[in-house]
């Protein structure tokens, strides 16, 4: 669970058709309700053609090519992206000023650009200081996983030198098809904390989800329960080698993958020697997601505004966790949906009174049909008390105190009261953390893509020392 995104720059190559055009590099801001968005493009010429690209930062998105672009003589600049139906459209007012609106999906935003200069040797791409780079003092290995369906992971296993066994650990990804990195915006924290372990003598399997980096399948139709299923044969794996100590390897999962590894820790008590949640979500799922929208889109709204959405949001997702077909649910929440754009100013394409009904109907079931994935339905239904009353062995659960999707007092709170079978559970809130566990001003999920940070140093020593403590890992520090 880590991006507010709106499925923008997905697709495209670049095919400059552009006549007088700026040239150089001009930046705005698109405002989506009270989040600010900055855009970048950038104009120039290779091979002697015009090209155009363009930057979404706060999504991890540099010199993404822009299909279409042209220039008219009155200073008309039109840019596409049809895949996307992406569409600029602006007036050139001088060398330095672009003013013009952006349409995609029936939402229309303007977005004025100001001529910026790019400064000489730095990349646009974030440089994430501290981020591990070879030659590693360890061994990793490209393993296959094959799950239940047939469908083959790929993932890295990290191993210390020497011959074993091992304790290890197994990351399992939040919400989200995530690559083994759990990669965004150049911020790769499963690779942090499995160099982080494995310099301390802790074995780590990481994996891309299905339909994800190197992985098989499709993610689409990925649920909760599937990717609990998936993550179950990883651990198979790790279990069957000799040079892992089976009874010493746990599973670390982060946002959604705290809830997972709960789940099969559950299931599975002979199998998991210990368990680490990093801003696990341990509450009802309707009431978690209820939370995040409190946090993240009603508390920036005017009181009378957020009031009215409010009421339409609880239906909303009462609505999505009935125990009912997905294609039922996503009718049911159809007209909801459609009002909460409206009072939010967004797909007006569903409300618009110029449109006929049939029309605003397709948009309307279509843009639902996306907003409602199976996985969202699966985490909004789930109810992971009764996994937590089972969970027999310790348990490290921690948040960043500027958590807004998994709010920390009410999470941990949870598990601390639930897993009553567990001899042991240590839970801590570490100050001026966000969801991602890096230092954020505020913790909005906007911020994610402009912080400049990585994962916590103290959080990766206090798991490698409570490891250490529970199940007696070597010390190995290089």
């Amino acid at each position: 669970m880590k991006k507010m995104i709106l499925g923008w720059f997905l697709y495209g190559t670049a095919v400059g058709l552009c006549a007088q055009a700026p040239q150089g590099d001009f930046k705005g801001s698109i405002q989506i309700g009270q989040t600010t968005m900055p855009i970048v493009f950038h104009f120039g010429q290779q091979n002697g053609q015009p090209t155009t690209t363009m930057d979404s930062p706060a999504q991890g998105v540099f010199g993404f090519p822009v299909q279409s672009s042209e220039c008219l003589s009155d200073g008309e600049l039109t840019l596409k992206i049809p895949q996307i139906q992406f569409r600029y459209v602006g007036k050139v007012r001088s060398d330095s000023l672009i003013e013009g609106t952006v349409t995609q999906a029936g939402q229309s935003l303007p977005l004025n650009l100001v001529r910026t200069a790019r400064k000489a040797g730095v990349s646009s791409e974030l440089e994430r200081p501290g981020t591990p780079k070879p030659p590693f003092p360890y061994r990793e290995e490209e393993v296959s996983v094959t799950t239940k369906d047939g469908i083959k992971l790929s993932g890295s296993l990290t191993l210390p030198e020497g011959e074993g066994p091992f304790p290890a650990v197994l990351l399992i990804s939040g919400s989200g098809p995530q690559d083994r990195n759990e990669e965004a915006w150049k911020y790769k924290p499963f690779l942090m904390i499995a160099d982080c372990l494995t310099r301390q003598g802790i074995a780590v399997l990481r994996m891309d989800d299905r339909g994800t980096g190197k992985s098989g399948g499709r993610y689409a139709d990925a649920t909760l329960q599937l990717a609990a299923t998936d993550a179950e044969c990883a651990l198979d794996y790790l279990l069957r080698r000799k040079d892992i100590r089976r009874g010493k390897t746990g599973l670390a999962g982060h946002s959604m993958g705290g809830t997972i590894a709960f789940r099969i820790t559950a299931q599975r008590p002979q199998d998991v020697a210990f368990v680490l949640s990093l801003a696990g979500a341990a509450i009802l799922g309707k009431d978690l997601m209820m939370h995040q929208c409190e946090k993240i889109i009603l508390s920036q709204l005017p009181a009378t505004t957020s009031d009215s959405l409010r009421t339409l949001y609880e239906e909303l997702y009462g609505t999505m966790a009935l125990p009912l077909p997905l294609d039922s649910i996503r009718h049911r929440s159809t007209p909801l949906m459609v009002s909460i754009w409206q009072h939010l100013g967004i797909n007006e394409d569903t409300y618009r009174e110029n449109l006929t009904d049939s029309i605003r109907r397709r948009k309307a079931r279509q843009l639902t049909g996306q907003a409602i994935s199976p996985e969202i339905a699966s985490i909004i239904q789930y109810d992971p008390s009764h996994d937590l009353s089972r969970v027999q062995c310790p348990v490290w659960a921690v948040n960043g105190a500027k958590d807004l999707q998994v709010l920390p007092e009410e999470n941990l709170k949870a598990i601390k009261t639930l897993a009553k079978g567990s001899p042991q559970v240590v839970t801590h809130i570490y100050p001026g953390l966000n969801h991602l566990f890096m230092e954020a001003p505020t913790g909005h999920p906007s911020e994610y893509g402009l912080l400049k940070g990585n994962f916590s140093q103290e959080v990766l020593q206090d798991m490698v020392e409570w490891i250490r403590k529970t199940v007696g890992a070597p010390q190995t520090v290089f």
